[in-house]
């Protein structure tokens, strides 16, 4: 986690959701003394840091792609349950992609495709002791590297809950700070 004695926390987002098992669980994008970070918690349970963001440009970035992304009508989703699925595909870990506006269209293709996409993608380095999140097609390309199996778990877990409430949120918060 991280420093618990700083005088300022800014949060880039945060979100809530009702995970499979019923669990209520909510997902932050914060930074602090120059530190920024995806921390996630389950319950009334501590904030755990899932993965550390490169730096407050990449921070800025997961949190807008999450609010872009997940209430979007459609979307799609590639990959298994977790991280370390698939790798010995050419696509390891879970992307997920979304068109950028609403299209109107019968085909699903082009509903997701949209005019452009946003994506993001968790996903393991060639050895496996790397656990990244990507912007495949944005800039910055890569936002965050994840503190463990677990976390990045937590993380497409946390994503898939949002997406299954298919924009009727629990709740969100845009940018705003806190003492």
């Amino acid at each position: 986690m991280m420093s618990e004695n700083t005088a300022e926390t800014e949060i880039f987002g945060a979100w809530g959701a009702v995970l499979p098992d019923l669990s209520r669980a909510q997902l932050a994008v914060v930074g602090s003394d120059g530190q920024f970070a995806v921390i996630h918690r389950i319950a009334d349970d501590q904030w755990q840091t899932l993965a550390f963001a490169y730096d407050e440009e990449s921070a800025r970035r997961i949190a807008e792609l999450i609010r872009a992304m997940t209430p979007m009508p459609d979307h799609l989703r590639i990959g298994g349950t977790g991280i370390q699925t698939g790798q010995d595909t050419d696509h390891p870990g879970v992307e997920w992609v979304v068109a950028t506006a609403v299209v109107e269209d019968a085909d699903p293709i082009v509903r997701i495709t949209g005019p452009g996409t946003h994506r993001l993608w968790v996903v393991p380095s060639t050895d496996g002791e790397v656990l990244g999140l990507l912007n495949p097609d944005g800039d910055p390309h890569e936002l965050a590297e994840f503190t463990s199996v677990d976390g990045a778990d937590a993380f497409i877990a946390m994503i898939d809950a949002l997406f299954a409430l298919q924009g009727s949120r629990g709740f969100a918060e845009g940018p705003a700070e806190r003492s």
